[in-house]
């Protein structure tokens, strides 16, 4: 028999979404009699290491790579890129996100839960309110969290009528203050000095489409037009180091303003540019062109995908 716990995990470097997924979804487990352990691999985005402190949960386990557990369950994430070779694909058991493009069929002895919701929270807040399974305040507050995030609010694209009912049905239970979006919000625009480049870097996802390699960094903030203004040469260098360092056909930087709900595109490259101008209806100033209403990454990959798929 097995004694080890399974391990609820994400992809390395998760974001709040992946670190309350693996947490909450790890509780849910305990509650009708598995035996599992939330764990992550990497530095958790600082928003999610705002949530935790600011809220004293307790911080999942750090761990190094899967080989200490025979089954794996993955939460926000589908695809081999974001594991860094870090998970074993073939002891996973079951993938739960909510991704259009995915790889989820490379996880071949997994149950498979992709539903096209803003947050892979509401999935796992979903089951807790479904199955009537009580709910411990942390679990909450961290789905609730993540779901705020994941929708910008409830202002993104993305953002679906069941984000919108279990996120009310968390702040029954919790019943934080109707203006918590601009804390959480606030918490991950510091970009001083370093972390600028540490938040590129760490949140840059990368895919390959009709041979072609892409990597996408995106940026959440309040004050977005006075980072670009004050530290453009900053993020177009980073991108062109990433792009070389990575071997990368496009790269860019996908930075979403929060408080007036704008997108700005950044890159120097000009086959870069040249794609986001026809696919994402665009137009450059030098390094950066604007687009009013809110998109996101997951978003904008299929976009890119149909287009660089044509031929």
């Amino acid at each position: 028999m097995d004694t080890k716990p399974t391990l609820i995990t994400c992809y390395v470097n998760p974001d709040l979404d992946g670190v309350a997924c693996a947490i909450a979804y790890s509780e849910y487990l305990n509650k009708i009699g598995k035996f599992t352990i939330a764990g992550i691999i990497g530095k958790p985005h600082d928003e999610a290491m705002y949530v935790l402190e600011r809220f004293h949960i307790t911080f999942p386990a750090e761990i190094a790579d899967s080989k200490d557990y025979n089954e794996i369950i993955l939460v926000d994430s589908s695809d081999l890129n974001g594991l860094e070779g870090k998970i074993n694909p073939e002891k996973v058991i079951e993938v739960i996100d909510h991704r259009k493009i995915n790889e989820a069929e490379k996880f071949v002895n997994a149950n498979i839960q992709i539903d096209l919701v803003g947050a892979a929270a509401t999935l796992i807040a979903e089951k807790y309110f479904e199955n009537n399974i009580s709910i411990s305040k942390e679990s909450a507050i961290l789905l609730y969290s993540a779901i705020i995030s994941n929708t910008l609010n409830f202002k993104g694209g993305v953002t679906t009528d069941r984000d919108i009912k279990v996120a009310n049905w968390l702040n029954s239970i919790i019943q934080l203050d109707d203006n918590y979006w601009k804390e959480l919000f606030i918490a991950k625009s510091d970009l001083i000095g370093k972390k600028l480049n540490e938040r590129i870097q760490g949140d840059l996802a990368w895919f390959i489409m009709n041979n072609k390699k892409i990597g996408i960094a995106q940026i959440e903030m309040i004050g977005a037009q006075e980072l670009i203004a004050k530290r453009i040469n900053e993020i177009t260098l980073e991108l062109k180091k990433i792009k070389e360092k990575m071997n990368l056909d496009y790269v860019f930087q996908n930075t979403i303003e929060l408080a007036e709900e704008k997108n700005y595109f950044i890159t120097d490259d000009l086959n870069t540019q040249q794609l986001l101008e026809k696919v994402l209806n665009v137009k450059f100033d030098s390094y950066v062109a604007k687009k009013n209403n809110l998109i996101m990454r997951k978003q904008i990959v299929p976009l890119l995908k149909e287009e660089l798929e044509k031929n």
